[in-house]
């Protein structure tokens, strides 16, 4: 069975014109899903800066959160996620059409954080999930990880808290609500619940406790 190493070959061409079409193709799917099913309301968008790239951060509530990042921000954004999902051969195939790149949660290689600083350079922000895995806990957020504070410390780029709200109702109505630029810092857990609590204040949901998601989580 291939794994995420074999079905995802990073390089400067990673992000040609069809993977990119398709990233918007995905996109614009999910956007007339919502629309139609879920009644979708976007908040916030003057805090979206006119420039990047940035870190961008969202609870995870739902398959259908990732291309909220796009509908929502309209920005080129590299999706990084958890590698063990390139285990399900379609889904692997599925995140690999679509630009999806995958990382070790535990030990994040070398070969990303370059790869990721070139598509910087290039104007793609990141989006990740603070969570790193869907919380099915009704008005909490999850366990975080320092991942997302790990990526802002080593590219320097300002931190964007997305709250995704109701997501994971099948009939709306969803809201994604913008907040405001932040600074990451040295200290990666400061940072994680820095974002944390913005994301608490955008969605309305609770923070479950304040202790870290595992390495196996």
């Amino acid at each position: 069975m291939p794994t995420a190493h074999d079905l995802v070959r990073l390089d400067s061409d990673y992000f040609d014109e069809k993977r990119i079409e398709a990233q918007g193709f995905a996109g614009k799917c999910f956007e007339i899903y919502h629309r139609i099913f879920t009644r979708i309301k976007i908040e916030g968008r003057e805090n979206l800066p006119a420039d990047g790239p940035l870190v961008i951060v969202g609870n995870h509530r739902s398959f259908y959160d990732p291309p909220l990042f796009t509908v929502s921000t309209q920005m080129k954004i590299v999706y990084f996620a958890k590698q063990e999902l390139w285990d399900t051969y379609w889904l692997g195939r599925f995140l690999t059409w679509v630009g999806a790149v995958p990382v070790n949660r535990k030990r994040p290689e070398i070969s990303r954080i370059k790869f990721l600083r070139m598509m910087m350079k290039r104007g793609w922000s990141i989006g990740m999930f603070i969570e790193g895995t869907r919380c099915k806990i009704p008005g909490k957020l999850g366990k975080p990880n320092v991942g997302p504070a790990y990526f802002a410390k080593v590219t320097g780029a300002p931190i964007l808290p997305i709250g995704f709200i109701n997501t994971d109702k099948r009939f709306g109505p969803v809201t994604v609500r913008i907040g405001k630029v932040m600074q990451g810092s040295d200290d990666l857990e400061e940072t994680t619940w820095r974002i944390m609590e913005a994301l608490s204040q955008l969605t309305g949901y609770e923070i479950s406790e304040r202790k870290l998601a595992k390495e196996d989580e």
